[in-house]
């Protein structure tokens, strides 16, 4: 799974995967990126709205937002630094 340039952001769709995979799957997006950028995570995976955040954290990153989209969707919206 890669990330998506979706304008001035890139979009990382991990719906269907569980846990570790989006955590390794975010911090091999971010590595990818420009510092600065913002990354949007889209998961269907309730603990990654806990477990992704904290990796993102624990890697020096900036946490913007973690908010439900739809019903059992949720976007984890991150900055690079």
């Amino acid at each position: 799974m890669q990330a998506v340039r979706a304008g001035e952001r890139y979009v990382l769709d991990l719906r269907g995967y569980v846990c570790p995979y989006p955590q390794l799957a975010t911090l091999r997006a971010l590595r990818s990126i420009e510092p600065g950028a913002v990354l949007e995570i889209l998961t269907d995976n309730p603990p990654s709205c806990e477990n992704v955040p904290s990796v993102v954290k624990r890697e020096g990153h900036e946490v913007l937002a973690v908010e439900e989209v739809e019903r059992g969707v949720w976007r984890i919206v991150v900055r690079k630094r």
